[in-house]
């Protein structure tokens, strides 16, 4: 049985600033060190809380999240590319596209159909529609597949299908940005489908863009790498925020984030910030931010409870 786990209550910058002052001062450390290890921590949840994340949210650095990134991509772009050498998917499109121009009497559409009718190719399609478009004079195919198609009764909705094309990447961001990056489920796709040459095509395409699969999480991680470890009074660093996720840094670039910091008596400040941005907005739906300063909240009050009270945290060791 998996385990359940306990939602993280989002919080603000305000109370983050507030508990990691407590936590400082309940557990006497050094104000520097403390901060620099909830900021490399800070990053590494923003990459756990960012999308691709498996069903049921966070583990954003599995392999599951990677899996679930691709899967996605893929899925959205075969939404809206069918290719035209597929059987099985290729020609149900083909007639599609034959009924929506007989119905509309777009006879340059048909006439664009006719002239692209490869016969070998159409095994999946029937032998009477075969036949129609076959004919030698499209003018006269477009007639007769009139005539078929009333015959045949066919009802309902006929979804929309454009014609051939190679531009993959600008259909697809244009469907993107209509809806913010991301489908919805159940969501429509918001236009017609497109066919494309062969499978061949769309999969190299889909792998084109599947490689961006992660982005976003590697701009935190670009912002891990700059923000220097806490050190002990022993001088021994602490690598707080490690992870292994070799997809995300497969997309990392160190121009891709950046930190500061100041200090002056009494003041410190450290600011990161991950310069890909909000791609798609796929941070600011998953409540990203408010995500990271409630885990950081929780993970500090867990920490002091655990200090003054070490009933606590042989509790929550044996729940893990």
């Amino acid at each position: 049985m998996a385990e359940k786990r306990t939602p993280i209550d989002p919080a603000s910058l305000a109370d983050f600033n507030a508990t990691l002052r407590h936590f400082v001062e309940e557990l006497k450390l050094d104000m520097e060190m403390v901060t620099r290890g909830q900021i490399r921590l800070m990053c590494r949840d923003a990459m756990t809380f960012t999308p691709p994340m498996p069903a049921g949210g966070g583990r954003g650095l599995s392999v599951a999240a990677h899996k679930a990134g691709m899967n996605k991509l893929g899925n959205d772009v075969k939404r809206i590319f069918v290719p035209a050498d597929s059987p099985k998917k290729g020609m149900p499109v083909l007639l599609r596209r034959v009924i929506n121009s007989v119905r509309g009497d777009d006879r340059q559409a048909y006439m664009d159909i006719h002239g692209n009718f490869n016969s070998a190719k159409a095994k999946g399609i029937s032998p009477v529609m075969r036949k129609i478009l076959d004919d030698t004079s499209w003018e006269r195919s477009f007639k007769k597949a009139k005539n078929y198609l009333n015959k045949a009764n066919i009802f309902g909705q006929i979804r929309p299908i454009e014609g051939q094309t190679n531009n993959l990447r600008g259909i697809h961001d244009k469907y993107k940005n209509a809806v913010n990056g991301r489908w919805k489920r159940n969501q429509g796709l918001g236009g017609p489908q497109y066919m494309v040459g062969s499978v061949q095509q769309l999969q190299a395409y889909i792998a084109e863009r599947q490689a961006k699969v992660g982005r976003v999480k590697s701009g935190w991680a670009a912002v891990l790498s700059q923000v220097p470890m806490p050190v002990t009074k022993k001088g021994v660093a602490r690598n707080f925020g490690a992870y292994n996720a070799p997809w995300v840094d497969a997309n990392k670039r160190s121009a891709d984030g950046l930190f500061s910091s100041s200090q002056s008596p009494g003041f410190i400040s450290m600011t990161v910030m991950n310069m890909i941005g909000n791609v798609n907005n796929v941070a600011g739906e998953a409540g990203t931010e408010n995500l990271v300063y409630g885990n950081r909240v929780r993970q500090m009050r867990t920490a002091v409870q655990e200090y003054f009270n070490p009933t606590i945290k042989k509790a929550n060791r044996r729940k893990k």
